[in-house]
C-alpha cells in the first residue's frame, strides 16, 4: 500500500537532517525522511564539525554566518545544554591570499589582524605567519548529536523517520515527481529532496542527470591536548583550505586535511587506512601552528570523503525540467557549516516556491 506524504527527504547526514527540521518547523507536517542505514550513518559520523564564515564562495560565506546564528542561539530552537562551542576562527598563511581575504572580508564577518594580534588573543598560537583572518564567530559541536537533535525535534512536529529503507528509484510521471519506490514500498509525495551526498548519483542518473560528483579525501585526527596548554585554543586554518585544527572536548584536539585531488570514485572506495604522510603532514600544520604539540602522538584517526559537483560549488534547489524534485547534495566540507541555512532554504523552495537568498548560482543543473 502507498503512503501518502507531503514531502520526502532522501539521506539523514546533516543536510538531510537540517532539510527535515525546517520543512517541519516550516509548517509541512506530513514529512518523511529515508535513511538506507541508521540514522546519520553516512560520512557525517565522520564530521569533524566545524562553524565557521572561511568558505570558498560569497553564497557559502552567507550559508554559514546565517547557520552560525542558528547553532549560537540553540536554546531556542531546542533548549537544554548547546553541543555547540564557540571558539572564533583564524586562517593563517605563510604568504599572502590577497582575493581569498578580500572575499572574506567582504562576506565572512572576518577581518585581517598582525598574527601578533592573534597571538596576544590565544597566547599558546605562534605568531610566525605573515597573514592572519580572524573571525569570532566560529565554532564547533558533534556532528552525529547534532544531526540526532534535528530529526528528534522534527519528529515531536510529525517528521516520519523510515531508517534501514533505501531508496530505489525516484517516480516521475509527465516531468513531475509522483514519489519514491523503497525496498519497504512506494511513498507518495508531490516534493522529492535528495540529500544523500555521494550516493545522490545513482538516483538521478536514471532520470538522464548527472551532477558530476567528483570526491575529494580527508582524514581527521585526535590529539591528547599537552598540558602546557593553559589558555583556550581557536580553530585554526590554512588560507589554501586543506588543513584544520580545533579543539576537543575531554582534554583533547582535533586536525585534519583534506586532498586537492578530487576522483570520480564514489564512497564504496573508502577504506579505513590513514597514510603515515597524511598523518605527518597534519600533524607539521599544528606545530606550526601551536609549538607545544611538538611531542605529541595521534590518538586516533579516520578517512572521511568530501562529495562536490566537478567545479567544487554544491547543487542547491530544484531540477528545473522536473516538477517537485529538489537537491541539495555536493556540499564537501562546508557540509556542516552550511547545514541550517541551506534547510531553512529549501523549505522556503518547497512552501512559497522562492527564497530569500538568490541560490541560483548553485543550480543543479547549471
Amino acid at each position: 500500500m502507498k503512503q501518502i506524504r507531503d514531502a520526502i527527504v532522501i539521506g539523514s547526514g546533516i543536510i538531510g537532517s537540517a532539510i527535515a527540521f525546517a520543512l517541519t518547523r516550516a509548517g509541512i507536517r506530513r514529512v518523511t525522511l529515508v535513511e538506507k542505514g541508521p540514522l546519520v550513518s553516512g560520512m557525517t559520523r565522520r564530521n569533524a564539525g566545524l562553524v565557521h564564515p572561511f568558505q570558498a564562495h560569497p553564497l557559502l560565506c552567507d550559508l554559514a554566518n546565517a547557520s552560525y546564528d542558528f547553532y549560537n542561539q540553540w536554546a531556542i530552537s531546542f533548549g537544554g545544554k548547546s553541543p555547540f562551542v564557540e571558539t572564533g576562527a583564524a586562517v593563517v598563511s605563510n604568504f599572502a591570499a590577497p582575493e581569498r581575504f578580500a572575499m572574506w572580508n567582504a562576506h565572512a564577518n572576518a577581518s585581517e589582524i598582525e598574527p601578533a594580534a592573534l597571538t596576544a588573543r590565544y597566547p599558546n598560537v605562534t605568531d610566525q605567519f605573515r597573514a592572519v583572518m580572524f573571525s569570532p564567530r566560529a565554532g564547533y559541536a558533534d556532528a552525529v548529536i547534532t544531526a540526532q537533535a534535528l530529526v528528534n525535534t522534527a519528529k515531536a512536529n510529525g517528521l516520519e523517520v523510515q531508517t534501514g529503507t533505501q531508496a530505489k528509484q525516484i517516480v516521475v510521471k509527465q516531468r513531475h515527481v509522483q514519489g519514491v519506490q523503497t525496498t519497504t514500498g512506494e511513498l507518495e509525495a508531490p516534493m522529492v529532496v535528495i540529500a544523500a551526498g555521494g550516493w545522490s548519483e545513482r538516483l538521478l542518473a536514471p532520470l538522464g542527470i548527472s551532477l558530476q560528483l567528483r570526491f575529494r579525501r580527508g582524514i581527521v585526527e585526535f590529539y591528547e591536548q599537552p598540558p602546557t596548554i593553559t589558555h583556550e585554543l581557536p580553530m585554526l586554518l590554512d588560507a589554501n583550505s586543506t588543513f584544520f585544527f580545533r579543539p576537543h572536548p575531554y582534554h583533547m584536539s582535533a586536525a585534519g586535511r583534506v586532498s586537492l585531488e578530487s576522483q570520480t570514485q564514489g564512497i564504496e572506495s573508502l577504506d579505513e587506512f590513514v597514510s603515515a604522510s597524511d598523518s605527518t603532514s597534519v600533524k607539521q600544520f599544528v606545530e606550526a601552528c601551536l609549538a607545544e604539540f611538538a611531542n605529541v602522538s595521534t590518538k586516533r584517526a579516520h578517512p572521511i570523503l568530501y562529495d562536490t559537483p566537478k567545479d567544487g560549488l554544491p547543487a542547491l534547489g530544484r531540477i528545473a525540467n522536473i516538477d517537485g524534485l529538489y537537491v541539495a547534495v555536493g556540499f564537501g566540507t562546508s557540509a556542516f557549516a552550511v547545514a541550517p541555512a541551506v534547510g531553512e532554504t529549501l523549505a522556503q523552495l518547497l512552501v512559497d516556491g522562492s527564497a530569500a537568498r538568490d541560490v541560483s548560482s548553485f543550480s543543479p543543473l547549471r
